[in-house]
């Protein structure tokens, strides 16, 4: 099956079912050692192009993937961590505009966003980007 639209897809609270139960163990392996992903949301976009924009530090990026991979199998096609230490919708929005955009095209209508942050919402919106918890 082609892929048809772009995800954007949040990490956490969005992607990690239990984020509020992991977001503050230390170290971060341990973190890792319980955090869980959602399987059904997966599922549910596993036809699309799917970008992981996260305002997780870059930092934690390898050993976050390698994570979501031993957990589920899965891999998104392209992933984009905090590389700036901004507030997400400031990261995302410049992800999309250093990155996204450039690669994927500007064309709105080809995307859309999974995000748990209302204000990061927002910000898509201002693009053109239907956005939804």
């Amino acid at each position: 099956m082609e892929k048809r639209r772009i995800c954007l897809l949040d990490l956490n609270y969005t992607l990690v079912r239990n984020q509020k139960e992991t977001r503050m163990l230390r170290p971060f392996s341990k973190r890792m050692q319980f955090e869980e992903y959602r399987t059904d949301l997966i599922a549910a976009i596993k036809d699309d192009i799917v970008l992981i924009v996260t305002a997780r530090p870059d930092y934690q990026m390898r050993e976050t993937m390698e994570n979501v991979y031993r957990k589920t199998g899965w891999k998104p096609d392209a992933v984009y961590f905090n590389d700036i230490n901004a507030e997400p919708p400031v990261y995302k929005e410049s992800a999309l505009r250093r990155f996204i955009f450039d690669k994927y095209g500007t064309d709105a209508s080809m995307y859309y966003a999974v995000e748990s942050n209302p204000k990061t919402r927002a910000m898509y919106k201002k693009h053109g980007i239907e956005a939804m918890p």
